[in-house]
């Protein structure tokens, strides 16, 4: 791997690569596929649905991209759970590919790509796409797929191939924000190590058709006093309480073995010239994410074109030498091993729900976020019908979070449940201009929030789930309310909010 370029590695065919990153990829689907769908809807599931039903460029919390796709998947296949955390391993499961092809660029033969892909598509990271229909994965295809076009460009010098990284740039700027900062350490890497190529017009084109394609996302901001800044502000706040360096720094091992490849992988891709910029990303990526108090997960995708370099120097350096430098596979195979032991029943739903309940998995795991749904729709259908006839006629259901409403238009038509509203996040833009209701069931208010809403209140029902498991639902009130002010009057002042 030493040496000033990479232009004289020699290659496989492409199509001998595509086959190992396929069988890879297989290989990870088969271990997550068993448990798809375990144990029900996540709340940002059921949100992304219900985004899907209102297509449009932008939302408070997240590029417009995400509920398009879960749009396309409605329309294909319903309200279908199975089908959207399908797009998520399909995302993964092409990054797994895309690593292998990597590892094919750096001049790896095929058993090397194989196991680069194994690798990455084995790490818990890889592992939980199927786990959740979310925009991380959507966001992961595109920064492997963006650093896999940028090893090419640069390995190759090929300054076209810019331009495709500027397309894949936009398309990530509209399904996670957060590939700005894989962006800026480009930025920083290129003018550490390739200065020349910044007075060249191919990375400044790359650019504007980035933003070019973020721009009806940003118009859209604009047109609405641009909300998710707000959002960004608590959302980090958030962050940064649940997670603390030192669960960031451990978070990393999110990826398994890969992890100590990827270490590997940036002194191998340092010693290449021309791939010196590549070497600087993962750790700028890292340590933005550190400074900035991002989720642990947040700089993985950085890692995949190291994941692939620190194959192809390990499989290099274990053929140059003697058989007993294989022993050094016997320590990342035990790592791999603990890592999947100990952090795979938080990723993928390997347990039965009763299992995961009784075995308290479900508290240190978004799985929590899936349980107790058709409950809350439920014990809401049951409050609604306790109202008299006359404030169920002029009356409207509000949700105090974007969990509760989504999962009220999901499960609710069974209920016989009217269309919910809520104030939370993008749904308080998905209502009629007018609201003359003096009448509210509020779901999930606080008994303060309730006496500020409303002239008088009753309690109806206390929200729980038929497992008792003490997440962010349970125990919140539903409540009829009269309110002070027609709804209308209430609702930007005292009901719309852009915070977490």
């Amino acid at each position: 791997m030493a040496g000033t370029g990479a232009a004289a590695v020699s290659r496989t065919p492409l199509r001998t690569s595509l086959v190992c990153g396929a069988l890879a990829a297989v290989a990870q689907a088969l271990l997550v596929l068993p448990f798809l769908g375990r144990y029900g809807w996540d709340r940002d599931e059921l949100y992304f649905l219900s985004a899907g039903r209102r297509p449009t460029w932008g939302y408070v919390d997240f590029p417009p991209l995400t509920a398009w796709l879960a749009w396309a998947v409605h329309a294909f296949f319903g309200d279908s759970l199975a089908a959207l955390r399908l797009t998520s391993l399909l995302a993964m499961s092409v990054t797994v590919v895309l690593v292998a092809l990597m590892a094919r660029e750096l001049g790896g033969g095929p058993g090397t790509q194989l196991a680069a892909a194994l690798v990455w598509g084995a790490s818990p990271y890889a592992l939980g796409a199927a786990s959740i229909f979310h925009p991380t994965w959507l966001d992961a295809l595109c920064w492997v797929a963006l650093l896999y076009v940028v090893l090419l460009a640069l390995s190759r010098d090929r300054p076209e191939l810019w331009l495709a990284a500027g397309v894949i740039a936009g398309v990530g700027l509209e399904a996670k924000y957060t590939i700005v900062v894989l962006l800026a350490a480009l930025l920083v890497a290129l003018l550490a190590t390739e200065r020349h190529l910044l007075r060249t017009p191919s990375p400044w084109l790359a650019l504007a058709i980035a933003v070019g394609l973020w721009l009806p996302n940003l118009v859209w901001q604009q047109r609405h006093g641009w909300p998710s800044i707000e959002f960004a502000s608590s959302q980090n706040a958030k962050t940064a309480d649940d997670t603390p360096p030192a669960a960031y720094v451990g978070g990393q091992l999110l990826l398994g073995a890969a992890i100590v490849l990827a270490v590997v992988g940036v002194v191998a891709l340092w010693r290449i010239r021309r791939l010196r910029a590549l070497a600087l990303v993962p750790p700028l990526v890292t340590l933005a994410f550190l400074l900035e108090r991002g989720r642990a997960y947040y700089p993985l995708p950085a890692d995949a074109v190291a994941v692939a370099a620190g194959t192809v120097a390990l499989a290099g350096w274990l053929r140059s030498g003697r058989r007993r430098r294989l022993l050094v596979l016997v320590p990342l195979a035990a790592l791999q091993l603990a890592v999947a032991a100990l952090v795979l029943p938080i990723v993928v739903p390997v347990r039965n729900t009763a299992s995961m309940v009784s075995s308290g998995v479900w508290e240190d795991t978004f799985f929590k976020d899936e349980i107790g749904w058709p409950e809350l729709a439920r014990q809401t259908a049951v409050a609604w019908r306790r109202l008299p006839a006359r404030e169920r006629a002029t009356g409207a259901i509000v949700a105090e979070n974007y969990g509760e409403a989504s999962a009220l238009e999901r499960y609710g038509p069974a209920q016989r449940l009217p269309s919910v509203l809520s104030g939370h996040l993008s749904w308080q833009y998905w209502r009629s201009r007018t609201l003359p209701q003096r009448y509210a069931l509020f779901v999930g208010y606080a008994p303060d929030s309730l006496s500020r809403l409303c002239a008088s209140w009753e309690r109806l029902a206390i929200v729980d789930n038929r497992w008792h498991i003490d997440n962010e639902e349970r125990g919140r009130i539903i409540a009829g309310c009269r309110l002070r002010a027609p709804l209308g009057e209430l609702w930007q002042r005292e009901i719309a909010r852009n915070d977490l």
